[in-house]
C-alpha cells in the first residue's frame, strides 16, 4: 500500500535533516580537533622557554629575597655587580630570642667618651646563634688607637668571665678577631653568653671605657642547614638564611681572606653587615677592599 504523500514528504524530511545534522556534526568535530592542535602548538613550552622560565623562576625568587631586606642592603651593589647576582638574605631566628643588646654599637660608661669607637660584628635586637663550639668572635675599631682593648666572654649563668684577654695598644683600625679555639673556650649548647669588648682609655679609671657587647648562643645543626650545607656551594647562604648569624660572617671572613680581590664576595659581607644594622662597619670594610 501505498503511502500518502505528506508521509513520503516527512520521511524525506526527516532524512534530510539527518545528513544535515551529521554533516554539520563532522565538520564541529574537525574544527574543535583543529582548534585544539592549534593552541596545543602555541602553548606547548620549547626547550628553551623551559630553561628561560626556570631562571626566571630563580631570578624572581632572588628578588624577592632581596626585596624582604634589600631596600636597605647595599647601595648601588646592583649596579656594580652582574644583573644575576642577590644579596645574601639573614633571617634571624625566631624561637623567642629577641631582645634588646648594645651589640655592634658603642657605650661610654662615664666621661665625655671617645672619638675611636669599638663595635662587636653582631646583630643589635637578638640573640645570635652559632653552630661551633668554639666560633670565632669579631669586632671593629674605627680608627687606630694607643688605648688597650680588653675582651670579655661571660657566661650569664655565671660569676666569673670565661675569657679575659687584652690586646695592648697600639691596635689598628679594621676588623680584628678572637678565636675561642685559641683559648681553650667551648660554648655549651642552649646556653647565652655575653662578650664585650671595651676601649681602655684610663685603666685608673673604668668608668671612661668605651664598650660594645654582643649575644652568642650554641645551638645545634638542623637536618635542613645540613642537607642545604651540603649542596650549597658558598656554605655562609644557608647558615645566614637559617639564622646562624656567626657562623655565616665567619665563613664569609674566611672566604675574603682566601681570596681578597672577589668582588661578589665583599658585597656579601657588605649586605649581611647591613641588614645587621652595622653600618659603620660595612662601609670600612667595603672601603678597606681593593
Amino acid at each position: 500500500m501505498t503511502s500518502p504523500f505528506w508521509q513520503v514528504e516527512m520521511e524525506h524530511r526527516c532524512v534530510v535533516r539527518r545528513a544535515r545534522w551529521h554533516s554539520m556534526t563532522s565538520l564541529i568535530t574537525l574544527l574543535s580537533a583543529l582548534v585544539v592542535a592549534t593552541v596545543a602548538h602555541a602553548t606547548e613550552p620549547t626547550a628553551s622557554d623551559s630553561k628561560e622560565g626556570a631562571t626566571g623562576m630563580a631570578e624572581k625568587a632572588a628578588a624577592g629575597a632581596d626585596t624582604a631586606k634589600g631596600n636597605r642592603v647595599v647601595e648601588g651593589a646592583e649596579r656594580e655587580a652582574d644583573e644575576k647576582w642577590a644579596p645574601v638574605l639573614y633571617i634571624p631566628p625566631s624561637r623567642g630570642q629577641a631582645r634588646r643588646t648594645a651589640a655592634g654599637g658603642t657605650r661610654t660608661l662615664g666621661g665625655a667618651g671617645s672619638a675611636v669607637q669599638v663595635a662587636v660584628l653582631a646583630p643589635k635586637d637578638h640573640v645570635a646563634l652559632t653552630t661551633r663550639a668554639q666560633p670565632v668572635l669579631y669586632w671593629y675599631l674605627s680608627e687606630s688607637t694607643a688605648a688597650r682593648i680588653d675582651v670579655t666572654l661571660i657566661d650569664e649563668e655565671g660569676i666569673d668571665p670565661l675569657l679575659e684577654i687584652t690586646v695592648a695598644g697600639p691596635v689598628e683600625a679594621g676588623i680584628h678577631s678572637v678565636d675561642l679555639a685559641k683559648h681553650g673556650i667551648e660554648l655549651q649548647p642552649g646556653q647565652t653568653y655575653r662578650w664585650h669588648v671595651a676601649l681602655v682609655q684610663d685603666a685608673r679609671r673604668r668608668s671612661t671605657d668605651t664598650v660594645a657587647e654582643g649575644l652568642i648562643e650554641r645551638t645545634g645543626v638542623s637536618a635542613a642547614l645540613s642537607r642545604s650545607l651540603r649542596e650549597a656551594r658558598n656554605p655562609y647562604a644557608p647558615y645566614a638564611l637559617s639564622g646562624i648569624w656567626y657562623d655565616a660572617i665567619a665563613e664569609l671572613r674566611t672566604a675574603l681572606g682566601e681570596d681578597p680581590s672577589n668582588r661578589r664576595l665583599l658585597l656579601q659581607e657588605v649586605a649581611l653587615l647591613e641588614q645587621a644594622e652595622l653600618s659603620q662597619i660595612a662601609r670600612f670594610a667595603r672601603a678597606a677592599r681593593p
